[in-house]
């Protein structure tokens, strides 16, 4: 499995900085970045391939450009890799994460920027549960959709779970049950009751999770 460095190079020539390091094949694809904290975009550099052994490499390094310690390392599996972009899942001694690098202009061969994949599926998941828990179903007939409608919830927040974390994802799982969405809409229009209409609300962001998730499937 390929690897992954972030070496926080200190002390040289120019301004403190990090350097992101993928192994593909026999080198290790490069870019500078300025900081560790990837949930705002920030640019990242494409500098020159480097060699593998900057995968462990902490001292001085030649001709007085500083020093490099490293900051993370582990290995990574690629979703996605163009020349316009780049998704990885990290999982190493500090990240355990998804990266997406994103080259804006087409013409602007070394400028890219790099973010946490997860950041949209991550609010989303977190504004549903903060705003749209369901109330017990108001008769006996609505509590299997209810039911059906929490296995889908748990279904779903840990696919995004492990999406987020750099972990496998069951793609096939990753999808919202069609029956159930027709059954909400044939109950709201014979029977317009407050918690039809909550739940119909939680299943459409239940919907914008999953539609958000299948957005980052390789």
């Amino acid at each position: 499995m390929p690897r992954y460095t972030i070496s926080h190079h200190t002390s040289g020539p120019e301004a403190d900085h990090f350097d992101l390091f993928l192994q593909l094949d026999d080198a290790l694809k490069s870019w500078r970045l300025q900081r560790t904290i990837f949930d705002i975009p920030q640019p990242a550099v494409r500098t020159e391939d480097h060699r593998t052994t900057y995968l462990d490499f902490e001292g001085p390094v030649s001709k007085n450009r500083g020093h490099v310690k490293i900051w993370d390392t582990g290995d990574y599996t690629a979703d996605a890799w163009t020349d316009q972009r780049i998704v990885v899942a990290l999982r190493g001694r500090k990240l355990k994460t998804r990266l997406r690098l994103e080259r804006p202009r087409p013409e602007a061969a070394d400028a890219w920027v790099v973010a946490d994949a997860s950041i949209e599926v991550r609010k989303l998941a977190t504004a549903m549960l903060r705003d749209s828990a369901l109330d017990a179903a108001p008769d006996a007939a609505l509590e299997n959709v209810q039911a059906a409608l929490s296995t889908e919830e748990r279904v779903i927040l840990a696919l995004v779970d492990a999406y987020a974390k750099g972990a496998a994802v069951a793609w096939e799982k990753v999808g919202v049950d069609a029956k159930l969405r027709e059954r909400l809409s044939a109950e709201r229009a014979r029977w317009r009751h407050p918690w039809l209409d909550a739940a119909t609300s939680h299943a459409e962001r239940l919907g914008a999770i999953a539609k958000a998730l299948l957005g980052g499937r390789p």
